[in-house]
């Protein structure tokens, strides 16, 4: 038991991170003077989606991660398994964008995303059992 709960921490972790090198992967072209602005972009950024983008890629982890932490109480282990499975579904409608607007570099990152995300899906579940 405790090896599972090991590895649904990490993949928490690993989904993070995730996060962290796709932001970073779009900003990388900065070294090279390119410009990464949105075509649109007016200066201002929408405070929704920032929120939705935080909340994303650190409260729902961060909630997992403490739901582990809290793994005896039958209500950690269920919310523990509805944030992963919006993590999958996120991480796969998010991959599902690259449809639109192919990028190589983005594809490897997400492409893993969907990955740790299935196994975080599929362990949590296993867990809850």
């Amino acid at each position: 038991m405790e090896t599972n709960v090991s590895k649904i921490s990490l993949l928490w972790v690993v989904i993070m991170v995730g996060f962290a090198m796709h932001m970073l992967a779009d900003l990388l072209p900065l070294c090279w003077g390119a410009n990464v602005a949105m075509p649109d972009a007016t200066g201002q950024a929408p405070m929704g989606m920032l929120v939705f983008m935080i909340s994303i890629a650190f409260a729902v982890p961060m909630c997992g991660l403490l739901c582990q932490h809290y793994r005896s109480r039958k209500s950690m282990r269920v919310a523990n398994m509805v944030l992963a499975s919006i993590m999958l579904l996120f991480c796969v409608l998010h991959m599902a964008e690259l449809l639109e607007e192919f990028s190589p570099v983005q594809a490897i990152i997400l492409v893993l995303m969907v990955i740790a995300s299935l196994f975080l899906f599929i362990l949590s579940r296993r867990a809850l059992k």
